[in-house]
């Protein structure tokens, strides 16, 4: 039965391959396909599954392709591949990652780095520690540079050495973290961000990186962007640092997503430019709400403190994403990267290339939609609380949200039974929602994230308004 004009996204898979497959964690990945294939299914056989992995692989980074993945579906169903062979396949990584060129232990040389999003291309460092092994999925550390936006690639090559080399690249290599540091000649707002989100593609078509520990940091400049894609980006983040950088998100409300994502940021008693103060003002903030963050201030001034990035780095170890967290906060402004943004001093007005958004209306498994035409600007702002409560239940309280993707996962409701769906006290959803194999693969591509997995989706539709609670840890 369904309330309303809400429907479940998609199609069904079929039902085999993926529930045995918990004790080959240890085995390459292509090699955990085949063992599972060759136990869940008598079809299949060990060139299907190398040709069915291949598959899978091309659709899924091929992020930029409009094809549709009714052919590739059709193929995974019948060898039997259901949701949770499909979720399988995707969490054990590429068939194959290239030879590793850059040195083992060693920051590498500037490579080149174009963006994915826009006509601009820049460079970027890469470290690769001494354990790294393809077969095994790898935290990845991305590290943003400090400087300003009209700065050069020599001067983001000399600050981006200057942030990891006496601080990052020791404990990346004790904890057995890739490293990437992308160059912004750009700054760090929209070009920026995409130079940030096309290293980490970069990164994961070369190597094995575990798209549940990827963790962000920056200092000064970086440490802007690390607040920022903290909260446009927290499901992205297994955690953050923003390291002497930041504004007042309280006034700014910001800081409300934060709740989302694990955080451990430092500054010192003498920052310029307020930094200090700011950074103390959301400190409150987020201990009057209990957000899971820890901010530490530090005698001196605008620095790295070499003391604490050893503590960031363990804290870092520590941390795994989770998609699937039963509650979640979200406020979206309807902030857009469609006009990249212009400064005399580049000599180059830049465009965004068509289709290629960088996605700024999803929160973990909450995904937004653009509110009617004419909506006037103080209802632009839409804030959301939603909760997995007992009994296969979803209760939602909104502000200014029309309507709302939920995307769905065994860990959060059970798909085999009916799930309801409560939005400001009304039930705006009830019903079976059945897996869907073509939402799973485009998800994962339209996002670059393999990490990024659902099984099934539902819109729902909400008419009225109803202030959501305060976000607390």
């Amino acid at each position: 039965m369904h309330a309303g004009r809400s429907a479940p996204i998609g199609r069904s898979g079929s039902s085999g391959f993926g529930t045995a497959c918990g004790n080959m964690t240890s085995m390459p990945p292509l090699s955990r396909l085949i063992a599972g294939l060759a136990l869940l299914t008598t079809a299949a056989s060990a060139q299907q599954a190398t040709e069915l992995a291949a598959a899978v692989d091309a659709f899924v980074t091929d992020t930029w392709a409009k094809t549709k993945p009714d052919e590739l579906v059709a193929r995974l169903q019948a060898a039997k591949i259901d949701a949770n062979g499909l979720e399988a396949l995707l969490r054990a990584g590429r068939p194959r990652y290239p030879d590793v060129a850059e040195p083992r232990g060693k920051l590498s040389d500037r490579l080149p780095l174009a963006s994915d999003h826009l006509d601009h291309t820049t460079e970027h460092f890469v470290y690769v520690p001494k354990s790294y092994d393809p077969a095994k999925a790898t935290p990845l550390l991305v590290v943003a540079h400090g400087g300003s936006a009209a700065r050069d690639l020599d001067f983001g090559a000399r600050a981006a050495r200057g942030g990891m080399v006496p601080f990052w690249l020791e404990a990346a290599e004790q904890h057995g973290f890739l490293v990437v540091a992308p160059l912004s000649d750009r700054g760090w707002m929209q070009i920026g961000t995409s130079m940030l989100f096309s290293s980490i593609a970069r990164m994961q078509r070369d190597f094995h990186v575990d798209p549940d520990r990827v963790f962000l940091t920056g200092h000064s400049m970086g440490g802007h962007l690390t607040w920022r894609s903290s909260f446009w980006f927290a499901d992205r983040w297994a955690a953050v640092s923003p390291m002497s950088g930041g504004y007042d998100y309280v006034k700014s409300g910001d800081v409300w997503n934060l709740i989302n994502v694990p955080g451990y940021t430092t500054f010192g008693t003498e920052e310029p430019f307020q930094i200090n103060e700011f950074n103390k003002t959301i400190a409150k903030w987020m201990q009057d709400h209990a957000y899971p963050w820890t901010c530490v201030e530090k005698d001196g001034g605008h620095e790295i403190f070499a003391d604490e990035v050893v503590k960031v780095a363990t804290f870092f170890a520590q941390q795994r994403r989770d998609l699937y967290r039963p509650k979640v906060w979200a406020r979206i402004g309807g902030l857009r990267f469609e006009a990249a943004e212009t400064n005399a001093k580049w000599g180059k007005t830049h465009t965004w290339t068509t289709g290629r958004p960088i996605d700024l209306a999803t929160v973990h498994w909450l995904r937004f939609f653009d509110l009617p035409a004419g909506t006037p600007p103080e209802k632009g702002l839409q804030r959301a609380f939603a909760e997995r409560k007992d009994g296969n239940r979803i209760e939602i309280t909104s502000e200014n949200v029309r309507r709302l993707r939920l995307h769905l996962h065994p860990r959060l409701v059970d798909l085999a039974k009916p799930i309801t769906v409560v939005a400001n006290g009304k039930q705006v959803f009830k019903g079976v929602v059945p897996p869907d194999l073509a939402l799973m693969l485009t998800t994962v591509r339209d996002h670059q994230d393999r990490g990024r997995i659902f099984h099934a989706a539902i819109d729902v539709e909400i008419t009225d308004d109803k202030p959501p609670p305060e976000p607390r840890g």
